[in-house]
C-alpha cells in the first residue's frame, strides 16, 4: 500500500501459504505479468539475482515489482519466507523497517526506528 499505490493494495506471501494478491484478489497465479492499474507492473518468473545466495540451488519464484517514480522491488519467495530487495531514490520524509535514509545509521537502530513508527509498517 502507501500513497503511492492510490489507495491499492499488493500483497506478495511465501510459497507455503501465501499468495500475490492485488486489493485482496488473487493475481499472478503462475508466472506472468500484471498491469497494476497504470501505476506499474507486476511480472512473477524464474529470473533475477538472489538477496541471499544461498538460496541458489533451490527453484526461483520472484516477484518484479516496477512503479512509477523509479520505484523497483524484487521478492524471492521461498517456501516460508521471503526475501525482499528495494531500489529507489530517497523520498522526503521517507521512513521503515530499513531506516530513513538521512545518512545517519545512528539514528536507524531498532529502538530508534519503533520510536519513530511504532511496530507497523507505515
Amino acid at each position: 500500500g502507501g500513497a503511492f499505490l492510490h489507495g491499492h493494495t499488493l500483497k506478495v506471501g511465501c510459497m507455503e501459504n501465501g499468495q500475490i494478491s492485488w486489493d485482496n484478489a488473487p493475481i499472478l497465479g503462475s508466472f506472468g505479468t500484471f498491469d497494476a492499474a497504470g501505476l506499474g507492473t507486476v511480472t512473477y518468473n524464474d529470473q533475477g539475482d538472489l538477496v541471499d545466495a544461498a538460496m541458489g540451488h533451490l527453484e526461483k519464484h520472484i516477484v518484479h515489482i516496477t512503479l512509477n517514480g523509479g520505484i523497483q522491488i524484487e521478492v524471492m519467495r521461498w517456501s516460508n519466507h521471503i526475501n525482499l530487495r528495494i531500489t529507489m531514490s530517497a523520498r522526503p520524509g521517507q521512513d521503515g523497517h530499513c531506516g530513513n535514509f538521512n545518512g545517519n545509521p545512528g539514528d536507524d537502530t531498532q529502538d530508534a526506528i519503533r520510536a519513530r513508527i511504532g511496530l507497523g509498517v507505515p
